[in-house]
């Protein structure tokens, strides 16, 4: 079958011209003089199934993809790795039960909790030596949770993380399963893992019950376009889908559709190829990149203790020992280079690459590396600035969402309960949650991110340095 099935399938019909009488009301005419792909967008016509109950077209293009990660059964998302975190999560628990999650999750994961009313029970990941990274989640760390906490009914994990780094899931999966607790990988940042042997294994050849994965952000696919897979038959498919019901549109965009299956398609058929053409580009790079002076690019030789496997289709660039920040490092090399990075913070920045970066990309980005290396002087080592633990859950996230608050400087906040989620993004990864209990450790992590550039993000607008906290003069129900 050819990659472009369902991409074809649109351009056959538009060349018809049959008069539409149904949604979308652009009519697939381009009114706006824009050039967007107007004459493909449709509905749920016939001859092109029904996303939420694929009997035909997508009923196949899923069943190829779960061939190909060797998965049960593929669910295709247009709204992202979010829209699949959260179905997943529903799918799997109910109401108030407990939640096993790794502290990096991200926030899609924590809005499942505040949902659902769960009781979520963090694992706190390992720090990367010498960065303020999250290392991988280990087994033992998992089994002495589950000891304490018999009664969990899920375990969330994110592998690789945004800086590529991966957990040991076949053997946390296990220790899980001994006990027919399901296991939901959030792989996001790995939909290009567990095909063939060019890079780390991926979580659904490991075992997991349920791993969702972002096509956009290293295949060839539309943003928006996500996958979830589902095994192990812990997950009852019919919950499944009823929950992706629930968290999709029940109008999907078909070009978004036909990007993930024309990607599926090119992975079935150039795949092996493909992958194999650019990890060699990216050994090659890290090669060249060994000769930089300051600048340096996380591997698992930066900590083997705490770094299971890495992806090195994340090029991490490590800015610590050196005069120049991440977010500079990021400026600079728009400004300077035209070269856009897809993330920064103080201590690091990330070069993604994908299935189409090119020789000409990694060398533009070489060029310029290397030429800021050479700029850069020594500096002293930057305390690194590690995830803060997380504080005592006083009230459920949805209840303290819906109380009365008021805001209050971060630095007097200490023992109040907040009423909002704060966060960097990206990555996206809370740094307190509603009904949470300000603690120091988190003041003193929000602070010096601020202190050193980083732009917090809040749940409500506040002014820097200021938290929104649950008012206790009101009554509380």
């Amino acid at each position: 079958m050819r990659h472009k099935a369902l991409y074809d399938k649109l351009q056959t019909y538009s060349r018809q011209n049959a008069v539409p009488f149904h949604m979308p009301g652009h009519k697939r005419r381009d009114l706006h003089s824009s050039g967007l792909p107007w004459q493909l967008d449709i509905t749920e016509i016939d001859g092109f199934d029904n996303l939420h109950g694929p009997e035909g077209v997508l009923r196949d293009a899923q069943a190829r993809g779960a061939a190909l990660w060797g998965s049960e059964g593929t669910y295709f998302l247009v709204d992202g790795s979010t829209g699949g975190l959260l179905a997943g999560i529903y799918a799997a628990v109910g109401r108030g039960e407990k939640i096993l999650l790794a502290r990096n999750c991200h926030k899609a994961v924590y809005h499942g909790i505040e949902l659902l009313g769960l009781c979520p029970i963090y694992l706190e990941p390992p720090m990367v030596a010498d960065t303020g990274l999250c290392g991988s989640i280990s087994p033992e760390t998992v089994e002495a949770a589950l000891h304490r906490h018999p009664d969990i009914r899920l375990a969330v994990i994110t592998s690789p993380t945004y800086e590529g780094v991966c957990s040991d899931i076949r053997a946390i999966g296990e220790l899980l399963h001994q006990r027919d607790i399901p296991l939901f990988v959030d792989e996001a940042h790995g939909a290009h893992l567990g095909l063939g042997t060019h890079f780390p294994p991926g979580a659904v050849a490991q075992g997991a019950d349920l791993v969702v994965q972002s096509f956009h952000k290293t295949l060839p696919s539309l943003t928006q376009t996500a996958v979830l897979h589902r095994q192990g038959g812990r997950i009852a498919p019919e919950r499944l889908q009823h929950a992706l019901g629930v968290f999709q549109s029940s109008s999907p965009s078909y070009p978004l559709l036909a990007s993930i299956d024309g990607c599926i398609g090119l992975l079935e058929t150039e795949g092996e190829t493909l992958l194999g053409q650019w990890r060699q580009r990216l050994e090659a790079y890290y090669e060249r990149a060994g000769g930089m002076q300051y600048l340096t690019l996380l591997t698992p030789a930066q900590d083997p203790q705490h770094i299971h496997a890495h992806d090195p289709s994340k090029l991490t660039i490590l800015t610590s020992g050196a005069s120049l920040t991440g977010t500079a490092l990021m400026v600079a090399l728009r400004e300077r280079y035209n070269i856009e990075l897809e993330m920064a913070l103080d201590s690091h920045a990330i070069a993604m690459t994908g299935l189409a970066t090119t020789d000409e990309d990694l060398a533009c980005l070489h060029k310029a590396l290397t030429a800021l290396d050479k700029t850069c002087t020594p500096a002293p080592q930057k305390q690194p600035i590690p995830l803060p633990p997380m504080g005592p859950q006083i009230i459920p996230a949805g209840e303290a969402l819906r109380l009365s608050g008021r805001q209050m400087a971060l630095a007097d906040s200490i023992g109040e309960i907040s009423r909002t989620y704060l966060w960097a993004y990206p990555p996206g990864i809370p740094l307190i949650t509603p009904g949470m209990e300000v603690t120091e450790e988190i003041i003193a992590c929000i602070q010096t991110l601020t202190n050193r550039g980083v732009a917090v993000k809040s749940t409500f607008p506040a002014p820097v340095g200021q938290i929104e906290i649950v008012d206790k003069s009101v009554k509380i129900r």
